[in-house]
């Protein structure tokens, strides 16, 4: 999983960290110091499942960050750090997931890690950062149905009929999706969402909105790839 910290004081950052690290959990940590950098972040690389965010913090306090991330679309678990629990109405407002209390109990970091990972688990909160001229907009990957691309621009086809248009090749959209074993290309031009399949007939793929996809000889292993999808883990 990927953790982003953000507190002024980077001293218990570093703590918080450490903890996270000694606790065997397979994660990668982002720290930074101000909400700024942190938005920065969430708005040009991969987005965190994760985000330990200090409540006072001077020019942007966590309160405020948490409400400019959920209004960016993000829908991952916050936890505020603070030494104090008197932030419940603020806390609800975001969705937060829990307080963790400074400076910070090993035990009570593990457990929490450990309830937030199963709740990752449970849920489907993955997604990806679209960003366009006329807007930056959140998607998870399970409401992408395929993407095409058509005169050097791709086209994200959504399982509920919208379409949103990126300038951008489709070899770096692929790799943003392929982190999700969902996602296989069958095709130069298309990348499919393997849930949204409907059947596989002759060398098209089929998509429950009855869109056809093409399957290439190029990629004549996607009918396999999918068919392990479908007796493996999902």
């Amino acid at each position: 999983m990927l953790i982003l910290i953000c507190d002024d004081m980077n001293e218990d950052a570093l703590q918080l960290k450490n903890i996270i690290d000694e606790s065997g959990f397979n994660s990668r940590i982002v720290i930074f110091n101000t909400g700024v950098d942190a938005l920065d972040f969430l708005s040009s690389s991969k987005i965190p499942d994760i985000c330990f965010l200090d409540i006072l913090m001077p020019k942007m306090d966590g309160v405020s960050l948490a409400e400019q991330m959920r209004e960016k679309g993000y829908r991952g678990h916050i936890v505020f750090l603070t030494t104090t629990n008197d932030y419940a109405a603020q806390s609800y407002k975001v969705k937060a997931f829990s307080y963790l209390l400074k400076p910070p109990d090993r035990n009570e970091v593990v457990r929490l890690i450990r309830e937030l990972d199963i709740s990752l688990r449970a849920a489907d909160i993955a997604g990806i950062l679209l960003k366009t001229k006329k807007l930056s907009k959140f998607i998870l990957f399970k409401d992408i149905s395929h993407i095409e691309v058509m005169n050097h621009k791709v086209y994200y086809r959504l399982t509920n009929g919208d379409e949103i248009e990126e300038n951008a090749r489709i070899s770096e959209i692929a790799s943003k999706l392929q982190i999700d074993n969902r996602f296989a290309q069958c095709h130069r031009s298309f990348v499919v969402n393997m849930d949204d399949i409907y059947k596989i007939q002759g060398n098209n793929a089929v998509m429950n909105n009855g869109a056809s996809i093409p399957i290439s000889r190029y990629y004549a292993d996607f009918t396999s790839i999918y068919i392990e999808y479908l007796l493996g883990e999902k």
